[in-house]
This record gives structure tokens, sequence and C-alpha cells, in this order.
């Protein structure tokens, strides 16, 4: 009598740690763990120039793609700190002026991005790249960019993840004393590997 009773004291307890087996340590992703991966993303909006044509104020309608390569480590639990190389490609079509063609230019940016995880796999993220070259004319540019977003990933295995994107850009391009401006929504979607994320879980059960 006493053993069953010590059973159904026990097994409740029991339970509770198997289903929550990481409580000591919440998180989606473990300190130490390495990001390596890289994501596209792509978006239509306006924007204003005043490099193009000394003199002229444009006005046209953008549409970008984004090759981002994202490579962090994971500082602590659910948050990674990690490099952005970026390779922007847009075309630009002047609505201000429907005889001119549209106008086609690629850039490369780097700098840092920081990224924090919840629980449920949604995460909140910031990124900051500067560039110092187009690629497709002789002049050098200083470039700008800022943006903030929020994701969500889709472990299919231990290690992998699928990451929907949604995020505000602002992007400055500066020639001496003019510049050229652009802010608005992106969407993308990324595929990152989580490196070490299972000797992580592992060190984990061992709490």
């Amino acid at each position: 009598m006493r053993q069953i009773l010590l059973i159904l004291i026990l097994l409740p307890f029991s339970l509770f740690a198997q289903e929550n087996e990481s409580f000591l340590i919440k998180a989606k992703v473990k300190q130490g763990s390495l990001l390596l991966g890289g994501s596209l993303q792509g978006a239509a909006y306006s924007t204003t120039d005043e490099i193009s044509v000394p003199g002229q104020r444009l006005e046209g309608r953008n549409i970008n793609l984004l090759f981002r390569a994202k490579n962090g480590y994971f500082v602590l639990h659910d948050l990674v700190v990690g490099l952005d190389v970026t390779i922007d490609h847009e075309s630009i079509k002047i609505t201000s002026d429907t005889e001119q063609k549209p106008n086609n230019r690629t850039y490369a940016l780097m700098g840092p991005f920081v990224r924090y995880y919840l629980d449920n796999g949604f995460f909140g993220e910031l990124t900051t790249t500067v560039g110092l070259q187009n690629f497709s004319l002789s002049e050098k540019y200083n470039l700008f960019e800022g943006t903030a977003g929020v994701g969500y990933a889709f472990f299919f295995n231990e290690k992998f993840s699928i990451e929907p994107t949604l995020s505000v850009r602002y992007f400055q391009q500066v020639l001496r004393d003019k510049e050229y401006t652009a802010i608005g929504p992106y969407l993308g979607v990324g595929i990152q590997a989580y490196m070490l994320r299972k000797k992580a879980h592992v060190i984990k059960r061992a709490l």
C-alpha cells in the first residue's frame, strides 16, 4: 500500500519533468550554438532621387531584391549576434519622367545584426549595414541600411529551419551633398543551420 501511495505521489512530478525538461533553462536555441545560412527578400516601393540627374529631383518606383548571408554566434540563450553580408539589386522606374528607361543598380553591404528568439519560434531582429561602392558605376557612394523585422523559425529537423520574415528597411545612398533614400516593408524567406544546437540540447537534458 505504501509503495502504491508513493508511486501516486511521485507520478505527477515525473510527468512534469518529462514534459518540461527544459524548465531550468527555457530557450529555443542554447548559448554556444552557431547560426549559418541566408535569405532572399523582396519589396516594391516608391523612391526619391537627387543623385542621378544633377539639379533634378526624380520620383520613381523601385523593385528590390536582397540576397542576405547571416552568420552568428549565440552569446546567450536565444540571443545571437553576427555578421550580415548583403547583395542588393534594384530596378528603378522613374514615374516623374515617362520617357526614361528603368535603371538597374547593384550594391554590396556588410554589418552587424542581432536576433532574439521566443520559445514558440518567433524572433525579432535588428540589422545595420554599410557599403562604399556601386558595382555598375565608377563613382563611389556612401551607403547605409537599417532594418527591423520579425520572423518565424520552423525547424523541420534538429539543426535546420525555414524562416519567413517581415521587415521594414531604410536605405540611404549619399554622393557629396546629394542623397537617394528609400524606405518600405520587405517580405522574405530564409534557410538557416543551427550548428552545435544538438550538443547544447544534450547539455540541457543533463541539467
